[in-house]
Parts: C-alpha cells; structure tokens; sequence
C-alpha cells in the first residue's frame, strides 16, 4: 500500500470548494427564509385587511359590535388600573363606557 499525498494547492482548493458550497447553502437557506417571511406577512397583511372588512359590515348593521369593544376596553383599563399600586377614582365616562348617555345622544353620535 503507499501513503498518497496530496499537494497544498490542491488540498487548499478542496477546502475552498467545500466552504463556498456551505456558503451557498446558507445563501439558499436565508432566501428561502426571506421568501416563506414575505409569504407570512402577506397572509397576515390578508387577514387584517378582511378583518377590517367585517368589522365595518358588521358596524354598518349594527353599532352592537362598537359598544362591546367599548365595554372590552373600559374591562381592560379597570384591570389595569387595579394592578396597579396608586389609587385612582374614575367614573363611567372616563373608562369610556357611557352607561348615562341617552339612546338619543348614541344615535346623535353615530351620525
């Protein structure tokens, strides 16, 4: 058996070839990554703009769908607030739910 050698230039330009196909495969892959990223945000971009769409059908028939966002809301700041370690005294106007307000004075501010 002998021992085969190969010459440093030689050996070099394997090493060479093998890092520049590693580096294109990570090229591949960051491509492919930015592609499949893209395609998510469109979708989602999709999703929200026909969201969007319903919301307003929905609010078109119906101011129901505003007045519980409100109600969701004013829940939410309550939640908040009662987190929280200061003291704060609000009324139903400042949270937003407007439980005095007259159906005229809805109707009124729908126009």
């Amino acid at each position: 058996m002998q021992h085969l050698a190969f010459s440093p230039e030689f050996t070099a330009a394997v090493e060479a070839k093998q890092v520049a196909q590693q580096e294109a495969q990570r090229a591949a892959f960051v491509v492919d990554k930015a592609r499949q990223e893209k395609q998510a945000t469109v979708v989602r971009a999709q999703g929200e703009a026909r969201s969007a769409e319903l919301i307003g059908e929905a609010i078109k028939k119906s101011r129901s769908y505003v007045d519980l966002r409100e109600f969701a809301n004013a829940r939410e700041i309550a939640s908040i607030l009662e987190k929280s370690k200061n003291k704060v005294f609000l009324d139903a106007n400042v949270l937003g739910l407007n439980v005095t307000q007259t159906q005229q004075d809805k109707d009124e501010r729908r126009k």
